[in-house]
């Protein structure tokens, strides 16, 4: 146990692939490790297909919630702000965990850039969004944590993901009838780095980035990286996995939005607040059923959705 959790410039590498217990494991580690000034941690890990939204984010506007249920792909909110990212094992996830005055995520990025321009010929550059781009496409987006003691920055990176599934997985049936102050994600044209030079693949650039990180800091010993099995700190971190995959974090933590339903000349407008339904105005009929009113949103969710074409709500 004690062998994860010590400081110093080094590589963690995640086997499981399942995004609750990655996101659990960041969260463990930074809040648990013994953080030294001026060194680096990075973890890398990636998942089966799942869709990730910011801490501050609506579900519904950002994924097709329904999609993703009938087709057993997972949505989870993570602890970092940011936008909504669809991962698969051809994503690959690196997260830097530093001390808080260690925190700096231009100089993270710049290292990655680095690396992959030499090693592979591309030509990426970061956005002022702190992005990673190929020519106009976006490769990486990052989010950040910072607490007292400690940072952390994670970013994506597309080697080899589907994009089709992205794109599907990432468009909601609901955005254009959601009003709130959610944090919104910036669209924008993705690409993976194998669809420029086929030779990259996810292996050849994991050993690539451990390899360049371990140099960058100065690390003598460059077997400083290790494989771990999260699962092997399963009672450590069963807080945070719970957390992670309650109804209550997911959903009953989106900022509160109105959801408004144009049916004819009338608008049908549904407040929810922590997750509840606290009032229906716009159609009396509708507004009188006051069998949905404290109940979650996204357990009625498919319900709301007839609305559009029924103008009925049967809960």
């Amino acid at each position: 146990m004690q062998a994860i959790l010590r400081g110093g410039n080094r590589v963690l590498i995640s086997r499981s692939t399942n995004v609750y217990t990655n996101l659990a494991l960041e969260r463990y580690l930074a809040e648990n490790i013994k953080h030294e000034d001026k060194t680096r941690l990075l973890i890398l890990w990636r998942n089966k297909p799942c869709v990730v939204i910011g801490r501050y984010q609506n579900p519904f506007a950002e994924s097709d919630v329904s999609y993703l249920a009938e087709n057993q792909i997972d949505l989870a909110r993570r602890y970092s702000g940011g936008g909504t990212c669809y991962h698969d094992l051809g994503n690959l996830n690196m997260t830097i965990l530093t001390a808080r005055n260690g925190y700096n995520r231009k100089k993270n990025l710049q290292w990655v850039v680095n690396t992959l321009n030499q090693a592979y010929d591309l030509n990426l550059h970061i956005t002022e969004r702190d992005d990673i781009f190929l020519d106009k496409y976006k490769v990486t987006g990052s989010a950040s944590r910072l607490e007292r003691l400690y940072a952390y920055h994670h970013f994506t990176l597309l080697i080899n993901a589907d994009l089709n599934y992205l794109r599907r997985t990432l468009k909601s049936p609901d955005q254009s009838n959601i009003q709130s102050k959610a944090t919104m994600s910036v669209r924008s044209s993705v690409l993976n780095l194998s669809d420029r030079n086929p030779k990259i693949t996810y292996e050849k650039t994991l050993e690539l980035l451990i390899k360049s990180f371990l140099q960058w800091n100065n690390e003598s010993n460059m077997s400083n990286y290790h494989y771990i099995d999260p699962l092997l700190y399963e009672e450590q971190m069963k807080s945070f996995e719970s957390e992670l995959k309650s109804e209550k974090f997911l959903f009953q933590s989106t900022p509160p939005f109105v959801y408004a339903i144009k049916t004819g000349a009338q608008t049908i407008e549904i407040t929810v607040d922590n997750g509840l339904i606290t009032d229906i105005k716009g159609n009396d009929s509708i507004s009188e059923n006051k069998l949905c009113r404290g109940q979650l949103f996204h357990s009625v969710h498919n319900q709301i959705q007839q609305l559009k074409t029924t103008n009925d709500l049967s809960v």
